[in-house]
């Protein structure tokens, strides 16, 4: 059995309720089985810019935090060489 509380660092929402479990998760730690943490400690909520695990277990910490901003550029990168690459193709057929 874990002990599971919402992500004090979410402040859109009180409490989530898992519906598979039938149960509100809110600042109260909450006893759910080992399969049922594999499942939910993958749930995610954005913040601002950055995602945070949506919920944390006693002995684990935090998790990890995944800043959106980086991805966006990261992609914008790629998308512009793929871009420069097609003009070439564009110009040599020419």
């Amino acid at each position: 059995m874990k002990k599971i509380k919402l992500n004090p660092f979410i402040r859109v929402f009180d409490a989530i309720r898992d519906e598979k479990l039938d149960i509100i998760v809110g600042a109260d730690w909450v006893e759910v089985n080992d399969s049922d943490w594999k499942r939910m400690k993958d749930s995610q909520t954005k913040q601002g810019d950055v995602l945070i695990p949506t919920f944390i277990e006693q002995k684990e910490g935090m998790g990890e935090i995944k800043s959106l901003v980086s991805e966006k550029i990261a992609i914008s990168e790629e998308m512009e060489e793929f871009e420069i690459e097609e003009e070439d193709k564009v110009l040599e057929e020419e």
